[in-house]
């Protein structure tokens, strides 16, 4: 049951649809969805290496997603009828993992799939929330799929996500995935993905 869902930019507040859902074979149960916003410690990435800043802890899955993302940004690529150059890596921000582990942990416990949080939420307010101070703030999720790579792939293969990934003013990245401990919701995980560049 893959969808996607409208957003709105609050760039040019013009209303922007979604890419598809995931990619290849198999993806009934996955979805996957983006938006950006513009408004008001950082790590670096070295090969498959991800260095932190004090107390902040990078699990095996995060530094695989990140790798994963800097390979894309570096090489040109097509994000439906948009061409993107190669452009610079971006780092791992341990303040933005905390505005992504509120949205995939909200989605998980109330078993929805949405940008806007249980409370009303966006984005923008969720980074903000942290304490980051932004100029533009993007978010990437995903739900039901089971590795890195796959969710990546999902995310490349739709021109909203892929646009996300590849956006150049875009400096920090952190995200987390968050597994379903009920039964009875509809996907067994949900990623949320934050992208930023500082104020």
């Amino acid at each position: 049951m893959s969808h996607c869902i409208t957003v709105f930019l609050l760039t040019s507040g013009s209303l922007a649809g979604c890419g598809g859902g995931g990619s290849g074979s198999g993806d009934q149960d996955r979805a996957v969805s983006d938006t950006t916003e513009t408004g008001s410690s950082k790590a670096t990435v070295a090969s498959t290496q991800v260095q932190m800043s004090a107390d902040c802890k990078v699990d095996q899955y995060q530094a695989d997603l990140i790798e994963l993302i800097n390979i894309a940004r570096s090489e040109a690529r097509m994000c439906g009828d948009d061409h993107y150059e190669a452009t610079t890596p971006v780092t791992y921000n341990c303040t933005l993992e905390g505005a992504a582990r509120v949205h995939s942990e909200d989605m998980e416990t109330h078993n929805f799939f949405s940008h806007t949080g249980s409370d009303g939420l966006t984005v923008g307010n969720r980074v903000t929330a942290t304490g980051y101070q932004w100029s533009i703030v993007g978010e990437n999720i995903a739900a039901g799929f089971d590795t890195p790579a796959s969710v990546t792939a999902g995310w490349l293969d739709s021109p909203g996500h892929c646009r996300n990934i590849m956006d150049p003013r875009f400096e920090e990245f952190a995200a987390v995935r968050v597994d379903s401990t009920s039964a009875a919701n509809d996907y067994s995980n949900y990623w949320t993905s934050v992208y930023a560049r500082p104020h």
